[in-house]
């Protein structure tokens, strides 16, 4: 009788420090989930502040080059017509008054480019086209944006990282393409949502840009694969590049 009292006993301790034991694993592993996701989610904003920053880190210079190459060289041409107004008072005066109103609808497109939080403010179909527009006023690109599906609204933070991707591939076609022609192809499906980045420049051989890890690829697709979206580059030599961002829509 004792022998079994005993062993009840022991059993019984057994049984309840395997209990203690099993809520101790399982809180443990419920804290380092929670620990985890806190940590994912710290990285998330992290690298959504980065890109922000260098979205407007790289507007800044934008509005700086256009207002040195372009609305600076206008206002000079004005200047230039009015030193020489008697030489012919009608057309100089035309002439100056068209500058001018090219300079002022510059501006205006500028000012847009400075507002903060202008891709929340306006949409993500805007702001491109805004960008699309300061590229446009340089004189040296011609620039095209094809909209097609029913627009629907993108979460702000997927709004503010697929912008940032196309600037980086219109910075590359302007500095590395020579491309003169340069289209956006924006996609609303109802599974997804896709934007295709076109240049007509001088192309490359994409195995052997990869190796060389150039022209920011994996940055954009490292900043695609925080909203869970896909971005692919396809180039040929003399044929031009193309850069395929797609986001799955849930």
């Amino acid at each position: 009788m004792t022998t079994l009292i005993v062993l009840g006993t022991i059993i019984m301790v057994l049984f309840v420090a395997f209990v203690v034991l099993l809520s101790y694993l399982f809180t443990n592993k419920k804290i380092k989930l929670i620990q985890e996701k806190q940590l994912m989610k710290t990285q998330f904003e992290q690298e959504l502040l980065q890109t922000q920053l260098e979205i407007q880190e790289q507007t800044l210079k934008t509005i700086s080059e256009e207002i040195h190459d372009n609305v600076g060289q206008v206002l000079s041409l004005a200047k230039l017509n009015l030193n020489t107004f008697e030489s012919n008072p009608e057309k100089k005066l035309t002439d100056t008054k068209e500058l001018i109103s090219k300079a002022i609808n510059d501006l205006r497109d500028l000012s847009r480019s400075m507002h903060g939080d202008r891709i929340a403010e306006l949409g993500l179909q805007q702001s491109l086209a805004d960008e699309l527009q300061i590229l446009q006023n340089s004189g040296e690109f011609e620039t095209h944006l094809y909209i097609t599906g029913e627009v629907y609204k993108l979460l702000p933070q997927q709004e503010m990282v697929i912008f940032r991707i196309v600037q980086e591939a219109l910075n590359n076609a302007i500095k590395h393409a020579k491309a003169k022609n340069i289209s956006l192809q924006v996609n609303y499906q109802p599974e997804k949502f896709t934007l295709i980045v076109s240049d007509d420049g001088a192309g490359f051989d994409t195995a052997a840009m990869q190796k060389k890890n150039g022209i920011g690829l994996k940055s954009m697709q490292n900043r695609a694969q925080l909203i869970a979206a896909t971005c692919t580059l396809q180039s040929f030599p003399d044929k031009g590049t193309s850069i395929n961002i797609e986001l799955p829509n849930p």
